[in-house]
């Protein structure tokens, strides 16, 4: 890719992500955020709510799993063992437009969708019924290591399958850590890691991580567009620390930072270290500066011709006769 079409690539891609984080321009009506236990989406989350706080927007916090009430929290709604129609008539109150501030925006955050799941084929309503066109955005966090009950018939579609065809962009996150031991593993052709409940191992809940480990999370992004056109990219957000009660009244809030995947220093040093090593023998395959200065200082024979001969006139052969030739006649002359 060219120099120019990368850094428009690289800029676009970074544009995009902004506005989905930044909820701007009605980026995302329904977002669906993919996480697990090796990476939970509180770090997202946090990311969500501290922009939306710079943005002067509501932040209405629906808890199906959270006890204690965010710190930048508005309004908190408990939903636990509550229907749909119960947390819909809790919800609308609080996303209805008022006359003195018609263009005030709404944030809806589900801390964890799966209570509701019960009823799969509900949730296109529902959902319809609290998330108002223009002023409100929806986020839905989905645990994709809980097991769901089996469905009552083989032809009903799934949850998960039903949130990913009605989101307009779905967030999965990754350790970074686990995507830099993937990479490693590919460049060295090995099988790739598996972590946590992945690994089969019994007892086994979460992956140990050293200390030294990168700190970040990827973001693999699926943005749909009003075209229909998906647009998919990797990003490593960099979470800003959790903010208080205190630091919010302060106003000292921070926003994390954001670059892509193939930009992070880790990840782009993995396949040069990769090459750098070359293949394991005994002896040195490489070559000393001095060997290289000298391999390019040799001038090859058919230099020659392409420097006496102009193009467009044909070639000829360059030879210089040894001690051992045979002079023939007829031979040069042919």
């Amino acid at each position: 890719m060219p120099p120019s079409a990368a850094s428009h690539h690289r800029s676009h891609s970074l544009l995009l992500l902004q506005k989905l984080l930044n909820l701007r321009d009605k980026a995302s009506p329904l977002t669906l955020i993919l996480d697990n236990l090796e990476q939970p989406a509180h770090p997202v989350l946090n990311e969500f709510m501290t922009r939306a706080k710079i943005s002067k927007a509501k932040i209405i916090f629906i808890a199906l799993s959270t006890l204690k009430k965010p710190p930048l929290a508005d309004v908190f709604i408990r939903g636990r063992h509550k229907s749909l129609q119960q947390l819909a008539s809790e919800i609308i109150p609080h996303v209805t437009p008022s006359p003195s501030s018609p263009n005030q925006k709404n944030i809806l955050l589900f801390d964890t969708i799966h209570p509701l799941l019960s009823t799969p084929s509900h949730l296109p309503s529902f959902l319809q019924s609290i998330i108002p066109p223009l002023t409100t955005s929806c986020l839905l966090v989905y645990h994709t290591d809980i097991p769901l009950l089996p469905q009552s018939t083989p032809y009903t579609p799934t949850p998960l399958s039903v949130l990913t065809h009605l989101s307009t962009s779905i967030l999965t996150l990754t350790p970074l850590s686990h995507v830099l031991a993937t990479k490693a593993a590919e460049n060295k052709s090995l099988p790739a890691p598996v972590f946590g409940l992945h690994s089969s191992r019994e007892g086994v809940l979460l992956s140990l991580r050293p200390p030294s480990s990168p700190q970040g999370v990827v973001i693999t992004m699926e943005l749909r567009r009003k075209s229909g056109r998906v647009v998919q990219e990797k990003f490593v957000l960099f979470p800003s620390p959790p903010t208080t009660a205190a630091q919010h009244r302060q106003q000292t809030k921070g926003v994390g930072g954001v670059i892509l995947l193939s930009d992070h220093p880790a990840f782009s040093t993995a396949t040069t270290e990769e090459e750098g090593e070359g293949i394991q023998a005994t002896f040195n395959l490489g070559l000393t500066e001095k060997q290289r200065c000298d391999r390019e200082g040799v001038v090859l024979p058919y230099f020659d011709a392409q420097t006496e001969v102009g193009g467009g006139e044909g070639g000829r052969i360059l030879y210089d006769m040894g001690r051992e030739d045979d002079f023939d006649e007829e031979e040069d002359e042919i």
